[in-house]
């Protein structure tokens, strides 16, 4: 067995504090020769860790299959003295699996007291939202424009640990530990899409509200700046959402006309068809019978003229609603910006659309 630690030359743009401190982390991935572990080996485990004020890489690499127990003593003496995991759908994978083995050699090791952070699972939310292909490690690198020197998937590399641990060959070596090592450290890089989970959750406030021509343009400064700028269009191309640094920008075309505010006491009112238009029953009573009728929930509205903006629900009122219009609406006026909790709540039922 082999045991190969090196400093890695950059650090995770986002704040891995905001999981855990940084010196409790484990960032780990492991290389095996199948996905069944009762019958296949785990012949590489790589992991990252925080350490002198610096993060470094550490493979633990089998030279042959006889080498399984080594490796997973010398990892787990190593992982314990961790609080957290952090990795890419290890929940589903690679700590059953690792469990599985620790068992297996009667290890005194018990992953589920180690807190697990599964990037995969965190960033589920996000496959819709930044329009990803796929959510797979490898999807999320290319989304970040983060490149590697592997060019392998780990199923390939299955026979070149075969032939590794037949020959030893050198070159059969750098693949194994290069796919792991662009693995790993790939993960502290992709660990930066959760900024962009962070911009979900409404992490950011309010700047400016600019109306430009026809449109109504929203500035946000994100608290954790975005690593990849992107841009969708929503509703019709009526909606455009654009993060970029620190800044998210929604611009929204302006609805110029004639809406309609519902009224929900429907039984309090009478319509007048020559008018179109309803009136308290207080005062119905002084029109003549024949050009009244009880409102129903399809007349009972009031008529307004102005300009408007969707929302998905109901946050600012009174609401409106346009003819053909699935989306709600709200007046766009002076008092649009005095609460900035509820424009940042107007924000995330825009950008979630």
């Amino acid at each position: 067995m082999k045991i190969l630690t090196e400093a890695l030359s950059f650090d995770p743009a986002y704040r891995i504090g905001t999981i855990a401190p940084e010196e409790e982390v484990l960032f780990f991935d492991i290389e095996t020769t199948g996905l069944r572990k009762e019958t296949t080996q785990v012949y590489l485990i790589g992991c990252a860790f925080f350490d002198g004020g610096e993060w470094k890489l550490r493979q633990y690499l089998a030279e042959s299959a006889l080498d399984e127990q080594e490796i997973m003593e010398q990892f787990c003496e190593f992982a314990g003295s961790f609080r957290t995991l952090i990795h890419f759908n290890g929940d589903g994978f690679d700590i059953p699996y690792l469990a599985y083995k620790a068992q297996f050699y009667d290890l005194d090791f018990d992953f589920q007291k180690l807190r697990s952070v599964d990037i995969y699972k965190l960033a589920k939310p996000l496959k819709k939202f930044l329009c990803l292909e796929s959510l797979s490690q490898k999807s999320v690198e290319r989304f970040l424009k983060i490149g590697r020197d592997d060019e392998y998937g780990g199923g390939a590399l299955i026979p070149v640990f075969y032939d590794y641990e037949r020959t030893g060959d050198p070159k059969a070596e750098h693949l194994l530990l290069l796919h792991n090592f662009d693995d790993v450290q790939g993960m502290l890089k992709i660990v930066d899409i959760l900024s962009y989970l962070d911009l979900l959750e409404g992490d950011f406030e309010f700047r400016n509200l600019e109306i430009v021509g026809d449109t109504a343009v929203f500035e946000y400064t994100l608290k954790m700046p975005v690593p990849v700028s992107f841009e969708k269009y929503l509703d019709r191309d009526r909606i455009v959402v654009f993060a970029g640094e620190d800044l998210l920008q929604i611009s929204i075309r302006i609805f110029d006309g004639e809406a309609k505010h519902p009224l929900p006491d429907i039984e309090n009112y009478y319509y007048l068809p020559a008018e179109d238009k309803v009136i308290h029953k207080d005062v119905a009573v002084f029109v003549d019978k024949d050009h009244r009728r009880k409102a129903t929930k399809k007349n009972c509205y009031l008529k307004k003229k102005g300009r408007f903006l969707p929302q998905k629900h109901p946050l600012f009122e009174p609401v409106f609603q346009i003819d053909g219009e699935k989306m709600l609406y709200f007046e766009l006026d002076g008092s649009v910006t005095e609460d900035h909790r509820m424009l940042t709540e107007y924000a995330l039922d825009i950008i979630k659309l």
